[in-house]
């Protein structure tokens, strides 16, 4: 996957480690900021007060425009803890006032997907 760029990716690395989100790779495939990172959850599933530290870690950074964003949460072993996703859809209603952060926070909680731990090679 293409990497973003340095300054921003340096910008989510420095701002989540904080929060027990440590960011392995970061790249936009068609359209769609991907991120992988790990947590120190020992018992698998991605916590929704995660989800929010990314988005408010990115909103936060100068440069960034509001695009899809999909993460892969594992832990440090490589075991998948779960996927989520936001759409840019749903910033932009943020911003615009259209929606507020509760709606906003249920929309993404609702895009949390594969909740237990499984390896990244078993199939769905």
């Amino acid at each position: 996957m293409p990497r973003v760029d340095e300054a921003l990716y340096e910008h989510l690395e420095e701002h989540l480690m904080s929060q027990n989100v440590y960011l392995r790779d970061a790249g936009v495939v068609d359209g769609t900021l991907e991120l992988v990172y790990e947590t120190v959850l020992p018992t698998g599933g991605v916590p929704p007060r995660q989800v929010g530290s990314v988005i408010v870690t990115l909103r936060e950074y100068d440069d960034w425009e509001p695009q899809d964003v999909g993460a892969t949460v594992t832990n440090p072993e490589g075991v998948v803890h779960g996927t989520w996703e936001v759409r840019e859809a749903w910033l932009r209603a943020l911003e615009a006032g259209d929606i507020d952060e509760h709606e906003f926070s249920r929309r993404a909680i609702d895009a949390v997907r594969a909740w237990g731990p499984r390896l990244e090679t078993d199939g769905d």
